[in-house]
């Protein structure tokens, strides 16, 4: 885990290695971590925009939902999915947010890296 402070009140943790390239030890490791901080204010878990929600996803949102953990969703890569493919996915991520969290804050943020902008998907 990576900790960067940003500002006085404000620290951003960084959890790289989540997914395919995780350490066989990673569940447990964020498993403890969001069980010991109580401080934690919310969380953001970075989806990929092109493929959506994959099972280790699921898996993360499984343990945030179990903690009680609030979070947010960003689809990251928006720039790389066709449109098609990128309002399937935020589509189908939307109905999930809305039939099977209780955690997870309700409007999606899209990111493109090419133009720095973040988006906000509504819900209607």
């Amino acid at each position: 885990m990576n900790f960067f402070r940003v500002g006085k009140y404000f620290t951003l943790v960084d959890m790289p290695g989540y997914g395919y390239r995780a350490p066989q030890d990673f569940a447990e490791m964020v498993e403890a971590y969001l069980q010991e901080r109580h401080n934690l204010k919310r969380t953001f878990l970075l989806v990929d925009g092109v493929v959506g929600l994959q099972k280790t996803d699921h898996i993360a949102v499984e343990m945030l939902e179990e903690f009680g953990t609030p979070y947010v969703m960003v689809l990251t890569k928006i720039d790389r999915a066709s449109r098609g493919v990128l309002l399937k996915n935020v589509l189908e991520i939307q109905e999930f947010v809305k039939e099977s969290t209780q955690g997870c804050f309700p409007q999606l943020f899209l990111v493109s890296r090419c133009s720095r902008i973040v988006h906000l998907a509504c819900r209607h």
